[in-house]
């Protein structure tokens, strides 16, 4: 049966030398001329257009400010009890770099997803439950046990992906946040405080990005902690992380420090570190006591490197081998785009005093690393993206390496004849076609071993953690350990609206494709119909048929069988099609399944006929039916088209976004071509230039009614109109720190607008989790997180729902799919009515913090007040003060006792008018 997994699907990293400080790097194929279509994506989509920057700190500050909305958890309301179901997939993994196991008992695994959380599993991996804090930062990159007898309850984890964020939302910008310990085995976790900066999420710290924690087991007293931080250096704690030093590097980041950095520690406390580039720290050193160290690069090592990785030989840890990338040096080999990466393996014997000169002798291995098969079969690690070599326990001629693939050698790479291919893509697969190693998946990063039986191995990788019994087999076998190891990145979502009898999903995933569920139990497994980075998605009416896409614009026509096994397919965007986004749009019309509308870069082109198209397996663009607008859309100053949406009622009205702040309407978009202009120019209003339109809700019900969402950071996110676009009101409310969308509010990614039994149900997907209101009230609109305690504060990139039974599905690009049932208002909006003002007042300072004043106007018929309350935004009273009617221009209050949030001050004078002003506490 074909899989259908289409054409490049696996990704190339940006090079590190001449992006030396842009901490990313697991970007998709754009085109043959930009392999970095994914940091221009993410650019475009969540950068201020004032400064074209992605701010560098926002994580941190918005995930603070989301903690002062309301949330679904708190509020003693119906709402509240509304149950969010993950529904997987249960067999899908994201991407792990952090894997490791607990020495009291091999059947305890503790795993880190790089956007998912840290997961624990008693049982070796068949089953897993999510240990990781509230409020935690996601991106995980390494865990640690403290494995001295009697301190085994103590674990690290480390945050902060330096190489290959993929967290739609900010890529390198969403930082780490430190590191974190645990002292009960990996059940509760908190943040080591020396390791956070007082700037959060600010690039500044050597918490912020973490590459690996070692930990020194020798000393039987003291708790020694090694980390290798990016841009700052190696740093060294005695204590468990209450304090650091740096032994080499800075604890600070520095422009000059190493991007790359690495440590690793032998049973006596035997340290070596590699660093690359600058700061003055370049080489790979060691040191006997962890303070002293002696650079013992020999001569002949290359002299330019990014990331090397080490290997200590468990049966004899005076033989280390460093795995690196290393351009220009070692090995070069061509991957399927003709490009030319070079790698490097060495091999270093400890032999007397510190190492260095005659102290140890160095083997240059290179030569022997995998160099033959197709374009896929070669060691390649995607410019330092996915490096990894482990010995084994039992064998010391046994070494596995890891990079897009994962090899075994058997004589330790001294030649390049023992060498066998067990894990990564499909050895010998070719385009357009590929698939992965059976049960296996690209991009290594992690290898454990069974302590009872090291023949037991455990990989770590893009695909999540996979198991084998026996990793010295002639053909090594593979077993998943994902079963409920939700970690599963989602670009995209789609259900079924032609039918409520139907439990049908898909959606499209970082780096793992479209997966497709026809179960309502969230155990079932899901199945793999298309491959790639998966991107839009769409169902037609009854499962008539299936429409997935890949990175880049390439869209697939499919029928799928009951169990959504591919039963033929049809490659079918357009020839002529260009400039297409890395995730780009493609709609369905919503009363005509069989046209579709595609945005391609400055044009939109409709196809009139899609079942109409021979679905002939092809992997090439077709011409069958399409029509291409005409260019009504400037193209000057980069125009792409961002955001398409159909109406319901009246039918074919099509909505077009630009990610230049204008948004366009056709009124017969199945027969005509003219766009209106129907961006807002209302003074106080105005559409953010260059603004990035990531979505257009339009209402099913009434097509004039709808929610334009800019998802960029600095500027105001939602604008809503009633009447298709002639007039619009600033609709963003609360999930604003301030009325200009300054500050440090969220990306707002997706909105839908559901018509319920009594009333309406609005939902705004954004970087800090979802979003609901029943009332639309300009920017007083109040916005109540949902599922807090289910979906929690994790980005959330898109939802579906269907009006016939109130399914709801929310993608997000961390734990998966969650759906609920939405069948009525449920009252989301819970702050009452503080009448219409009569008179106005000002607080000073906003924010506040302890002390706020209330300042009144110098007017003769306002001057006597006679109290004050305070509601939350909750519209629970919080504070209320009665008082002699006084004519004092300013009062003081006293909000030391009230938690960070917003606050609604109402004064009322001594004719019973009030006057209503919005604050907010912040400490």
């Amino acid at each position: 049966m074909l899989l259908f997994v289409f054409a490049l699907i696996q990704h190339e990293k940006i090079n590190p030398v001449t992006k030396k400080y842009f901490l990313g790097g697991e970007y998709s194929v754009g085109t043959d001329d930009n392999p970095n279509a994914r940091i221009e994506f993410e650019r475009m989509m969540l950068m201020d257009p004032a400064t074209g920057e992605i701010p560098k700190d926002i994580r941190g500050r918005e995930l603070e400010f989301a903690k002062t909305l309301p949330d679904d958890a708190e509020i003693n309301s119906s709402r509240s009890g509304l149950p969010w179901t993950n529904r997987g997939p249960w067999n899908v993994g994201g991407r792990t770099r952090g894997l490791a196991m607990d020495v009291t008992n091999e059947n305890i695994l503790l795993s880190g997803s790089t956007s998912g959380s840290i997961w624990r599993s008693t049982d070796a991996g068949t089953t897993w439950s999510d240990v990781t804090p509230k409020d935690f930062y996601h991106g995980i990159t390494c865990l640690r046990q403290d494995t001295r007898t009697g301190h085994t309850a103590t674990w690290y984890c480390g945050t902060g992906e330096a190489y290959g964020a993929s967290a739609s939302g900010g890529s390198a910008y969403y930082l780490g946040n430190g590191i974190y310990k645990s002292l009960d085995s990996g059940l509760t976790w908190t943040q080591i405080p020396s390791t956070v900066s007082n700037t959060p999420q600010s690039f500044d710290n050597f918490g912020d990005v973490v590459w690996n924690i070692a930990l020194d087991t020798s000393d039987p007293d003291s708790e020694i902690v090694y980390v290798a931080g990016c841009l700052s250096g190696i740093l060294r704690s005695t204590n468990g992380g209450t304090t650091w030093s740096a032994v080499r590097g800075s604890i600070t980041v520095s422009g000059s420090g190493s991007y790359f950095t690495n440590v690793d520690v032998t049973s006596t406390g035997v340290v070596y570190t590699t660093l690359s580039d600058d700061g003055g720290h370049k080489g790979i050193w060691r040191s006997a006591d962890g303070i002293n160290f002696t650079n013992i690069l020999p001569a002949n090592f290359p002299t330019t490197y990014n990331r090397i990785v080490s290997a200590i030989t468990p049966q004899n840890e005076n033989v280390i081998y460093f795995l690196g990338n290393t351009p220009g040096f070692g090995t070069p080999d061509t991957n399927y785009r003709g490009d030319i990466e070079w790698n490097s393996l060495w091999r270093y014997i400890y032999l007397s005093g510190n190492g260095s000169g005659s102290g140890g002798i160095w083997q240059n291995l290179s030569a022997n690393l995998p160099t033959t098969g197709g374009p896929f079969d070669k060691f390649m690690c995607q410019g330092s993206y996915d490096l990894v070599i482990k010995v084994k326990p039992d064998d010391m001629n046994t070494v596995f390496i890891g990079g897009t693939n994962l090899y075994r050698s058997t004589n330790a790479f001294s030649d390049n004849s023992h060498t066998t291919f067990i894990g990564g893509y499909q050895e010998g697969d070719t385009l357009p076609g590929v698939d992965s190693y059976l049960n296996h998946h690209p991009d290594q990063h992690e290898i454990l071993f069974l302590p009872s039986n090291p023949d037991v191995m455990l990989s770590g990788n893009d695909g999540g953690v996979f198991r084998t019994n026996n990793c010295m087999d002639s053909t090594v076998v593979w077993t998943p350990l994902n079963n409920g190891y939700l970690t599963t990145m989602f670009y995209s979502i789609a259900i079924d609206h032609g039918s409520s009898n139907t439990d049908v999903i898909i959606g499209g995933t970082q780096d793992n494709g479209t997966w497709y569920t026809n179960n309502t139990n969230p155990q079932a497994p899901w199945v793999h119909p298309g491959g790639g980075d998966g991107s839009f998605c769409a169902i037609a009416d009854n499962e008539a048929a299936f429409y997935t896409s890949i990175q880049n614009g390439k869209v697939y026509r499919a029928f799928l069988d009951t169990g959504g096994a591919v039963t033929s397919f049809a490659r079918i965007d357009p020839i002529g099609g260009a400039g297409y986004l890395f995730i780009n749009p493609f709609i369905i019309d919503p009363n005509n399944n069989n046209i579709m509308y595609l945005a391609g870069g400055n044009s939109l082109w409709r196809n009139n006929d899609l079942s109409t198209i021979p679905m002939v397996d092809n992997y090439d663009s077709i011409s069958t039916n399409w029509f291409r607008f005409p260019d009504t859309i400037p193209i000057a100053g980069g125009v792409k088209i961002t955001a398409l949406a159909a109406s319901k009622i009246p039918a074919n009205r099509l909505y077009i976004g630009t990610n230049k702040g204008k948004i366009y309407r056709v009124n017969n978009a199945s027969t005509d071509s003219v766009m209106l202009n129907i961006t807002s120019t209302t003074p106080g209003i105005i559409f953010p230039a260059n603004g990035y339109i990531s979505c257009i809700a339009v209402d099913p019900t009434d097509a004039d009614r709808i929610i334009v969402v800019f998802s960029n950071y600095g500027v105001y996110s939602l604008f809503y109109s009633a009447n298709g676009g002639t007039t619009w009101k600033k609709t963003a409310g609360n999930l604003e720190q301030f009325s200009t969308g300054t500050g440090n509010g969220p990306s707002c990614r997706w909105a839908s607008i559901m018509p319920v039994s009594n009333g309406m149900v609005y939902l705004v997907g954004t970087s800090t989790g979802l979003y609901a209101t029943n009332r639309l009230d300009s920017t007083a609109t109040v916005w109540m997180q949902m599922g807090t305690n289910d979906i929690g504060r994790i980005v959330t990139t898109m939802m579906d729902f269907r009006a016939a039974d109130g399914l709801v599905t929310v993608a997000t690009h961390a734990n998966g799919i969650f759906s609920t049932v939405i069948t009525d208002t449920m009252e989301v909006n819970s702050v009452p009515e503080l009448l219409v003002e009569k008179f106005s007042v000002s607080i000073f300072p906003n924010p506040a913090s302890h002390q706020l004043a209330i300042v009144i106007p110098m007017h003769r018929e306002q001057l006597a007040i006679s109290s004050i309350e305070i509601y939350d935004i909750r519209g629970q009273k919080v504070f209320s003060r009665q008082q002699t009617p006084n004519t004092k221009h300013q009062i003081i209050i006293d909000v030391s006792e009230l938690r960070p949030g917003i606050y609604f001050a109402v004064a009322k004078n001594d004719k019973g008018e009030k006057a209503v002003a919005r604050f907010v506490i912040a400490r």
